[in-house]
């Protein structure tokens, strides 16, 4: 791609998203694999926790800290393209709040505007951290957590569980997506995009359910995921990024 191609992208996480896409990262699995590489992480949370922060930067909630976008910019190989390299230094600034973005029309407005959202979040960081040393651990973590509201009861309860047993022509929940940790729930069309397909039955939108979410460290709102068994059977497949062994099974005679 030539350098027109990257101007086409105003903010950093658009371009960061058309970056991947172009080096074969459609999905983040193997890129969250890769990262986790580069930075030493190893375990099975750290793998979960890469794919839930892709999701944000790549969706433009978050913004990544410069050893993560340092590890990126190596991963995509950035410094292969001089034009590409340097609007992709540019938009990180500029999303950082330490620079303007390059001036294409309106650019510099959405700089601004993700400029002073950012700064607003760093300001409600430090005004919860200054709580610390003046009123206590205790009012800090109300300060920090006082937009969290917890589920309502009254959702059901989805779990991610390895190996699913589903009975012959029932529907259960399987599974549940997310956006980040502030709460945001995907539509069905973007959570469908990720979801298989298997002889052995049908994925459908779930509505909203309840889900313990380990990288978020609370119960969240989520996407649920439906299953509905049609045939007989066993079969390996991915779910969200996840792998799952999904059995239909006969429960007229137990098989």
């Amino acid at each position: 791609m030539g350098s027109d191609r990257w101007r086409e992208y105003g903010t950093w996480h658009e371009l960061f998203d058309a970056v991947s896409n172009h080096a074969g990262h459609y999905d983040n699995t193997e890129l969250a694999s890769l990262l986790c590489t580069r930075t030493g992480r190893t375990s099975q949370n750290d793998f979960e926790g890469a794919k839930t922060k892709l999701r944000s930067w790549r969706s433009g909630k978050r913004v990544p800290r410069r050893k993560s976008f340092f590890a990126l910019s190596s991963i995509l190989d950035v410094r292969s393209d001089p034009e590409l390299e340097a609007r992709w230094h540019a938009l990180y600034e500029a999303a950082n709040g330490k620079g303007d973005a390059p001036s294409d029309g309106d650019e510099a407005l959405d700089s601004r505007s993700v400029q002073a959202g950012i700064a607003a979040s760093r300001l409600r960081v430090v005004a919860a951290f200054s709580a610390v040393s003046v009123l206590g651990v205790g009012i800090a973590i109300a300060a920090i957590t006082r937009d969290y509201q917890p589920p309502s009861p009254e959702l059901p309860a989805v779990n991610y569980n390895a190996h699913v047993r589903v009975a012959l022509g029932r529907s259960q929940l399987i599974h549940g997506d997310y956006l980040d940790c502030d709460g945001s729930v995907p539509d069905w069309p973007l959570v469908a995009q990720r979801v298989p397909i298997t002889p052995l039955g049908t994925f459908s939108d779930g509505g909203l359910a309840r889900k313990m979410v380990n990288d978020c460290g609370r119960e969240m709102v989520v996407r649920a995921v439906m299953f509905t068994g049609t045939a007989l059977g066993t079969e390996e497949v991915r779910l969200l990024d996840d792998y799952m062994k999904i059995e239909v099974v006969d429960t007229t005679t137990g098989l």
